[in-house]
């Protein structure tokens, strides 16, 4: 039994804010639906490893840079607008910053490619491309973050959520 003034240790206090699945909280910006989003990028870019791999055993012409390609596109892409940003796609200003993204992923590709050209014998190995695509990823990802930052319209405090400096 607790004394007056003692807090009540023996009750729970629920937190609206966290959630528990299995037993478990999980964290405040928890969200499922892009953790599933995630998962299924993960499989999509696993199943075209799988078939980039059977496309550069087979002898064919650029097979590489198909490979290359396809994880740049998957990862760049995939990951600014499918995963991040799913529940933004039918809005009209995303689609804006999605055209201004796309040259800008030509441009990586081309850049990547004419690397594979002007080094065949480094930038074939994926000892060195690997490194290459994840920084590219991660560059292309602020640029991408930026773009849509430009578009994105401004939140008003008549909407529930605060306007936020730029900084």
């Amino acid at each position: 039994m607790n004394t007056p003034g003692e807090p009540n240790v023996t009750s729970l206090s629920y937190n609206p804010t966290n959630s528990i699945m299995f037993g478990y909280p999980t964290e405040p910006d928890f969200d499922l639906a892009e953790e599933e989003r995630i998962s299924r990028l993960k499989r999509l870019l696993s199943v075209a490893l799988v078939l980039c791999c059977i496309y550069l055993f087979s002898g064919l012409p650029q097979a590489v840079q198909v490979f290359q390609g396809c994880v740049a596109t998957g990862l760049g892409l995939g990951d600014s607008f499918y995963v991040r940003r799913r529940n933004l796609l039918a809005r009209p200003w995303l689609w804006k910053a999605v055209l201004v993204a796309v040259p800008l992923h030509v441009v990586y590709l081309a850049v990547l490619f004419w690397f594979d050209k002007v080094l065949p014998h480094v930038m074939t190995k994926s000892i060195i491309f690997m490194p290459i695509l994840a920084a590219g990823f991660g560059i292309e990802s602020l640029l991408i973050d930026r773009i849509v930052g430009y578009f994105e319209p401004p939140r008003h405090p008549s909407d529930g959520q605060a306007l936020t400096p730029v900084v």
